[in-house]
């Protein structure tokens, strides 16, 4: 197993879950691997993280600002809002914690799809999925029942697919609710709202 990392922290980080954590988490991602025969189960999740690419919010986000009103251009703002800092945030930690993806450091653990870069932690898919999804529940009543099933699908999609431990995916939509909800404060506080 890989542990090289950039510096003393993320060695430390990566050298901790790989001895305590990581060899749970990769006897799950066994398990995960053993439904890619399902060619149905492997689309749907292929699906969901290309649009956790960024259609969904982008579609998502022009519907909002076409027939959604005020609220609903607060919210686009509020998500635009925290997805950029997500993006910003997960590559910032991606590159101080420097964690391998699982198919660089396990070789019976394969990607369906190419890695967008080296590093696995945290899950950039999944916190800007939670990101918005959280933005649009601050401010969107009833928002959640669309959303939240969709950036749940999108942090497994990165499990499944062989792309991100669950530990990232967890973290990852921590991180983005938080980034989510503190952009709604943040504007209002800005007195945008």
């Amino acid at each position: 197993m890989l542990t090289e990392t950039r510096n003393p922290f993320g060695r430390y980080l990566v050298a901790y879950c790989a001895r305590h954590i990581t060899p749970h988490e990769v006897l799950l991602m066994h398990r995960l691997c053993e439904l890619r025969r399902h060619k149905w189960l492997t689309l749907v999740f292929m699906i969901a993280t290309r649009l956790g690419d960024g259609p969904l919010w982008g579609v998502s986000g022009l519907v909002l600002l076409a027939v959604g009103g005020a609220a609903g251009r607060r919210a686009v703002v509020a998500a635009a809002l925290a997805i950029g800092a997500s993006i910003l945030l997960f590559k910032a930690v991606k590159n101080l914690i420097g964690r391998p993806r699982p198919c660089a450091a396990w070789a019976d653990l394969t990607c369906l799809l190419a890695p967008p870069d080296r590093f696995s932690f945290p899950s950039g898919h999944t916190m800007t999925a939670f990101a918005a999804c959280a933005a649009y529940a601050e401010l969107l009543p009833g928002s959640t029942l669309l959303f939240l099933p969709a950036a749940l699908v999108i942090g497994a999609s990165r499990v499944f697919l062989g792309l991100h431990y669950p530990t990232d995916v967890l973290v990852g939509a921590l991180l983005g609710s938080g980034l989510g909800l503190a952009a709604v404060r943040l504007l209002g506080w800005a007195g945008i709202f």
